[in-house]
Formats: structure tokens, C-alpha cells, sequence
């Protein structure tokens, strides 16, 4: 995927953002990865810097993840809206990767 960023900072906990409503989806590229092929939107709560509230970011994971950083899909974004766009525009690498296990077959060539 391009310019892909692991996300790989420390986070105190998180939770899911459920897309349940086809109808009334404001996100639908979102809601159709996480209902179709069961990736999960994660709101992440990130340790405080020198004094600042804890930091919300969302990331796209698989429906499998654990916490660790290759179960990460997206890079971390402050908004819905972020994340949304850039789910859209690299959904084909998002699905390739998923369904050929790209990163596995180069890991194995290399």
C-alpha cells in the first residue's frame, strides 16, 4: 500500500466504531469494508504528551487483531472523515493485500 505507516505507538485502550445501517451510513466505503470483509474501525486512546490530554486516533485493523502492529490496516487519523478518504482511495491495495496476502508472499520471496 502506498506511504502505509505502521502504527506502532503504545495506546492505553480502545474501542470499535460500529457501521450497523446501510441506509443511514455517512461513511459507506467504512461501513462496506467492516460489514463485507470484517475489518474493524478502532478509536484509539494515545498516552498524554508533556501535559496534553490523552490523543484519540482511528485506525482500520483486521476482524482478528490483537494489539499488535500487523493486524494494522491504516495509518492513525484524528477524524472518521480522514480515515474514510483514504480507505476510498486505497481500497484496491487494502483488498489485494487482504485477499492475496501480498505482504506474505514477499516476505517469503525475500
Amino acid at each position: 500500500m502506498p506511504d502505509q505507516q505502521n502504527f506502532s505507538r503504545e495506546f492505553l485502550g480502545s474501542r470499535e466504531i460500529s457501521f450497523t445501517n446501510r441506509q443511514e451510513s455517512i461513511y459507506p466505503t467504512l461501513m462496506r469494508f467492516c460489514l463485507d470483509f470484517k475489518f474493524k474501525v478502532l478509536q484509539v486512546l494515545l498516552p498524554p504528551l508533556n501535559d496534553a490530554p490523552p490523543g484519540k486516533m482511528l485506525i482500520m485493523v483486521r476482524a482478528d487483531y490483537n494489539g499488535d502492529a500487523e493486524g494494522v490496516i491504516t495509518p492513525a487519523f484524528a477524524q472518521l472523515e480522514q480515515l474514510e478518504r483514504y480507505v476510498c482511495d486505497n481500497q484496491i491495495d487494502i483488498l489485494h493485500d487482504y485477499l492475496f496476502g501480498v505482504d506474505e508472499l514477499a516476505q517469503q520471496v525475500g
